[in-house]
């Protein structure tokens, strides 16, 4: 057909003006009159509009497939004459739009309409896809998915078009289509090769397919800083996802936006920068971003901080403002620490403990305490007044001496058995002797601070401090029950301000002696007042236990490791089958080890010594706790499980403390069903029921998973002692795993916040139920 090209007579403007003046000059000549002169130059006209007119249509109808003519077009109209039609940005086609108008001004009109045509496709193609742009951020997913499919098949943008198709399958939840779709973008990805925006469609169709370390590379070298605020989050987003949170925090950072207040909240939490947190999440609910979410989010990292009293509120607030909607965000799952169970986690936290903590500095005091032996002179002075009102005629007052005297006879005998069993390591049968005898003589002094101390070295400090400080209203005298009496108050939270200012009162004013600087120094230590505590190493007293262990706490409180070896060293050697004493050995010895050569030493020291374990079997508390940790910590759990097994089995007579040390062994050793079991037994058949080994219960039946069971027995443990801080604070973990944010508030509303980090307990958001839920919802 190219030879028909030369057929069609197009006037350009030029040859119009020639026919128009020939035609005047021949109407000159001719002498013609004015009416044939206009109809001859309205036919002129007309025919050459009509010339024109089949000109063009026939240009279009007959022209060729290929210009023959080599166009001298910038690379916009080279990629015009190419088989396959590359993507054309706006701001490009307008550029053609004015080249074809300045083409055809200037009389190029073949290039001009060749131009004109291309144009025209091309407009088509961007407006359906600029449609389906705005349908899809309006949330009209199906009409979106439709306009991009158009623009697919009109050979446009089809890169990025086929993921804008894949993003609107994914909001319909058509997981077929979003992967065809997906997979098509992957295909048309080459032609974007020479796009600025490679690196960015390279990167979401790679996110889309899971592919997040290539979407990451892409993101951190991109070709174009344009979509800038898109790539950032999705950096951030792919970072956190692989736990690189100070990447993910970086990129946030960039050109902040305060409406990312939310999201890079939750990032800080996650690096343990709670202040940084709680400040972006303040902001986020100021903004209203997300409002539900950011004041859980709040409530968590406030219990994670320790202002627990405050969360508290919190979540009474959230639960009361959306009674609903709190539930859904953030389910929680309670867990125990790893640093219950690791060998080097826990070797970690129990030496910081032995060293920091007051709960273990208290008990090593209460173990080596001494026993108190009743006041015969007492006795003597009751028989002699009660004599001497026989002699003058009182026979009233005579019989009320003599009938207390009696009594104190038969109380003080009780006492001497209760302090033997207490020494020969039978501390509960201790324990029963002394709470029989104070219902006999409630208002005997010694007898309550005796039997206080049996409490305190069972480890039930709540029990201990009501007879401490019962013990001291009864004998203002006796300053040992008072100073105990504040000591066990700091452990439960119980206010003692107005008691230690009566007894440093009442101790100044008592003459200088041994006795005089050990109320001091032991003042000194509750107050953690280093300065005092210095004096006592200068003292040279005699070697008793009692002194040497305070030689050793004191020592190493002061850094003087010379001294609190030789103190601890003299200790084992008073008592050489004793546990206790060397466990502080150890302490003294291997403190500046690192861990595994701690392990070690301790592992090696262990191995020689001959102790007796009665203390283990029936003695107190700190003597499982500390001899449980050290076998955890050299891995030998399972060998002493077995040799307390071995005991339990062949021990016709009280099992208590036997079964409570396996009890604990198993727990800490991973067998959680046996510890469970073990902690079950004791308090439904044993009876054992004070408040710590109700806890205990509920930490081996949490690691167990049996946590109705944990909050059964937290209940219990929180009735026997309201201030026990570890059992609340399960207790309102635990309401929060089943939803129960009332209750859950009002056990946080009981504990200050003073900064209180529980041992055992910690939570984490259930991932596993949050994804549950999302594919649920995907389901719906």
């Amino acid at each position: 057909m190219a030879e028909n090209f030369d057929d069609i007579i197009i006037i350009e403007e030029d040859d119009a003006a020639q026919v128009e003046s020939k035609i005047v000059q021949e109407e000159e000549s001719d002498g013609l009159k004015a009416s044939q002169k206009q109809k001859i130059i309205i036919l002129a006209v007309g025919a050459l509009i009509i010339i024109l007119i089949t000109a063009i249509t026939l240009f279009f109808i007959l022209r060729p497939s290929k210009v023959e003519k080599s166009l001298s077009f910038d690379p916009i109209e080279t990629k015009l004459k190419e088989k396959t039609i590359q993507p054309i940005e706006t701001t490009k086609l307008e550029n053609m739009i004015a080249k074809a108008n300045y083409l055809y001004s200037t009389g190029s009109k073949d290039e001009a309409l060749f131009l004109y045509e291309k144009i025209a496709m091309y407009s088509e193609a961007i407006s359906v896809y600029n449609l389906g742009v705005a349908q899809l951020k309006d949330g009209a997913y199906n009409l979106a998915l439709q306009t991009f499919k158009k623009a697919i098949v009109n050979d446009e943008k089809r890169c990025v078009s086929a993921i804008n198709a894949a993003v609107c399958s994914l909001h319909l939840k058509d997981k077929e289509s979003f992967e065809y779709y997906i997979d098509l973008a992957y295909a048309y990805l080459p032609r974007e090769k020479n796009s600025d925006q490679y690196s960015y469609y390279y990167a979401l169709i790679n996110y889309y397919k899971n592919n997040y370390l290539e979407a990451l590379s892409a993101l951190e070298n991109p070709t174009s800083n344009e979509y800038a605020t898109t790539q950032k989050h999705l950096r951030a987003k792919i970072n956190a996802l692989f736990s690189n949170n100070d990447k993910a925090i970086e990129a946030m950072e960039e050109d902040f936006d305060a409406d990312d207040s939310f999201s890079i909240a939750l990032l800080y939490a996650r690096i343990g920068d709670l202040t940084l947190a709680l400040k972006h999440l303040e902001e986020a609910i100021i903004r209203n971003i997300e409002p539900v979410k950011a004041s859980i989010a709040q409530v968590y990292i406030n219990l994670k901080a320790g202002r627990i009293n405050t969360a508290g509120k919190q979540l009474k607030n959230i639960t009361d403002m959306f009674p609903e909607e709190v539930y859904k965000p953030y389910p929680l799952r309670v867990e125990l620490k790893e640093s219950l169970f690791d060998p080097l986690k826990a070797q970690i936290r129990y030496r910081n403990k032995l060293r920091n903590s007051k709960e273990f500095t208290y008990l090593k005091i209460f173990y080596f305490s001494p026993y108190k032996i009743f006041n015969a002179d007492q006795t003597i002075s009751n028989i002699q007044k009660g004599n001497a009102n026989i002699y003058i005629d009182n026979i009233s007052s005579a019989k009320e001496y003599l009938q207390r005297s009696a009594s104190s006879s038969s109380v003080n005998q009780g006492i001497v058995k209760a302090i033997k069993d207490a020494m020969d390591f039978k501390l509960r049968d201790a324990n029963e002797e002394l709470q029989r005898l104070a219902q006999i003589q409630p208002k005997h002094s010694i007898l309550q601070y005796n039997l206080a101390l049996t409490y305190a070295q069972m480890g039930n400090i709540d029990k201990a401090h009501e007879h401490f400080l019962r013990s001291y209203h009864l004998d203002a005298k006796n300053y040992l029950s008072g100073i105990y009496a504040t000591m066990t108050a700091q452990l439960t939270n119980k206010e003692n301000t107005t008691l230690v200012t009566i007894l440093k009162d009442s101790i100044m004013l008592e003459e200088p002696s041994e006795e005089l600087d050990l109320y001091n120094i032991l003042l000194a230590i509750s107050d953690d007042n280093i300065l005092s505590i210095s004096d006592w190493l200068d003292k040279d007293y005699e070697n008793k236990p009692l002194y040497l262990a305070l030689d050793t706490i004191i020592a190493l409180k002061l850094n003087n490791q010379d001294k609190a070896k030789k103190a601890s060293h003299k200790l084992t050697l008073l008592l050489p089958n004793e546990i206790v004493p060397h466990m502080i050995y150890i302490g003294a010895h291997f403190i500046d080890l690192k861990p595994k050569e701690y392990a070690s030493e301790v592992l090696n020291y262990l191995k020689v010594q001959k102790f007796n374990f009665n203390d283990l079997y029936y003695g107190p508390y700190l003597t499982r706790y500390l001899y449980t940790q050290q076998n955890l910590i050299t891995g030998k759990l399972f060998f002493l499980r077995k040799q307390l097994r071995r005991v339990l089995e062949t021990t016709k007579g009280d099992t208590h403390e036997i079964v409570a040390a396996l009890a604990l062994a198993s727990l800490y050793d991973g067998a959680y069903e046996e510890s469970y079991t073990l902690y079950n037994h004791l308090i439904d058949d044993l009876k054992v029921r004070d408040a710590y080994t109700l806890f205990l219960g509920a930490v081996a039946s949490t690691a167990a998973e049996h946590h109705a069971n944990a909050i059964a027995l937290l209940e219990l443990s929180k009735m026997k002692d309201g201030s026990f801080t570890e059992s609340r604070y399960a207790l309102g973990l635990l309401y929060l795993e089943v939803q129960n944010n009332q209750g859950a508030a009002i056990q946080f509303s009981r504990i200050d916040d003073s900064g209180f980090s529980s041992e055992y307990f910690n939570f984490d958001i259930d991932l596993d139920k949050l994804l549950f839920q999302k594919e649920q919802k995907l389901k719906l």
